[in-house]
């Protein structure tokens, strides 16, 4: 490890964010843990069907995996943020790391579909430390003017990660069995965890009080009437989003017969989109401004929400020719997201970072748990892009004039 990676004893907390600021390592870190909670589910897409028969059980018990999992990444995600405002970002992000690797490690063991979705469990609360960290570190490193461009690059660049997932668990499937797949999450695990244990702390200035205390941090944060819709309304496209990763394989591979390779070229092409979006962010924005931005997005959501639901199942590629706009445009609301909600709190980095995640991932939770109201995934997801486009929209007329 170069030596601006590495754990300065003797340095003071500021010093250290200065050098990781500069460091190329630190920020293939920061990607790696921005994209755990998308890397743990798109690695397995190709093989959810697989999973469900080897289990013997139907597709709503699998799906129940996803679920428990970004439920759980969620929530602990809200826990480790007071957490690391106390005792440090670098505990907690050790600590998170074992129990990922640990969780992989079971998943690919797991003797039953309870057992299975129990050990993701694990994984998720894990890898809720890791997301919650990808986001204090950019408050706790980056200056204010430099916040906005790292968060677009970062989090375009751990999309690459889920563009490729699906291929490289379609290649596993091919090769060996799913079994493998969550042996390649075992490793990732194990990577957070040796990053984690070099890095030297940043957090600045540790609250004092009790942990009691410390947690009620949450709250206040959350009564900030600014950061609460900011993040409230920009993490509402993460509905439609997760609705069509989680009906995606049974789309593709189901409906309308492709094999694993195929649907991971087509998932692919929806990942590059999103992470296409998030790299146009920055300069998009600049020049038309976060409003004009917003509405535009919004607006070709639920045009492409329509589309889908009138032409969308004349096959994989009109669905596709579909989803990739509506894809670019989801990713757009990230940056904006987590950069507004941030700088709408004074101090209490983790818990906002917390919010931020907890809320992203439990609107991407509800997307997956109103798929299941819809007979037809197909129509769901299109109902579901319309439906969010719209209301996104007049949320954000009637609440934020300006961004």
């Amino acid at each position: 490890m170069r030596r601006d990676f590495c754990y300065s004893y003797g340095m003071s907390n500021t010093t250290n964010a200065a050098n990781l600021a500069n460091s190329k390592l630190f920020k293939v870190f920061l990607i790696l843990t921005g994209a755990t909670p998308m890397l743990s589910t798109d690695f397995y897409l190709p093989a959810l069907p697989v999973i469900t028969e080897y289990f013997r059980t139907d597709a709503a018990a699998t799906n129940m995996s996803m679920i428990v999992f970004t439920i759980a990444i969620a929530v602990c995600s809200l826990i480790w943020g007071p957490i690391s405002d106390k005792y440090g970002r670098r505990p907690v992000i050790i600590f998170g790391g074992a129990l990922y690797f640990a969780g992989s490690l079971l998943c690919a063991f797991a003797p039953s579909i309870e057992w299975f979705v129990i050990f993701r469990l694990l994984q998720g609360m894990g890898g809720g430390a890791a997301f919650m960290a990808s986001t204090a570190f950019v408050k706790d490193v980056f200056v204010l003017n430099q916040q906005e461009r790292i968060l677009s690059i970062v989090q375009g660049m751990a999309l690459i990660g889920p563009a490729i997932a699906p291929t490289i668990g379609a290649a596993i499937l091919k090769i060996g069995s799913w079994h493998g797949i969550f042996i390649l999450m075992t490793a990732m695990g194990a990577a957070i965890f040796a990053g984690a244990l070099v890095i030297p702390e940043t957090l600045r200035s540790p609250l004092t009080g009790t942990l009691p205390a410390t947690f009620a941090r949450l709250w206040v944060v959350f009564r900030n009437p600014r950061f609460a819709t900011v993040v409230v309304i920009y993490s509402l496209p993460a509905v439609p989003i997760m609705a069509f990763i989680n009906a995606s394989p049974y789309i593709f591979q189901n409906r309308f017969g492709v094999s694993e390779q195929a649907f991971s070229l087509y998932f692919a092409a929806s990942a590059l989109a999103m992470m296409a979006g998030t790299f146009s962010y920055a300069s998009v924005s600049r020049r038309i401004g976060r409003t004009a931005v917003t509405y535009v997005c919004l607006g070709v959501m639920a045009v492409c929400g329509a589309l889908i639901l009138v032409a969308g199942g004349a096959s994989p590629f009109a669905l596709i020719s579909f989803i990739v706009p509506a894809s670019f445009v989801s990713s757009m609301a990230k940056p904006i997201s987590v950069y507004l909600g941030l700088n709408a709190q004074e101090g209490d980095t983790g818990s906002a970072a917390s919010l931020i995640g907890f809320l992203s991932l439990m609107f991407a939770s509800l997307g997956m748990s109103l798929l299941g109201l819809f007979e037809d995934y197909l129509w769901g997801v299109g109902f579901l892009y319309l439906l969010f486009g719209v209301v996104e929209a007049l949320f954000f007329a009637l609440l934020l004039k300006r961004v």
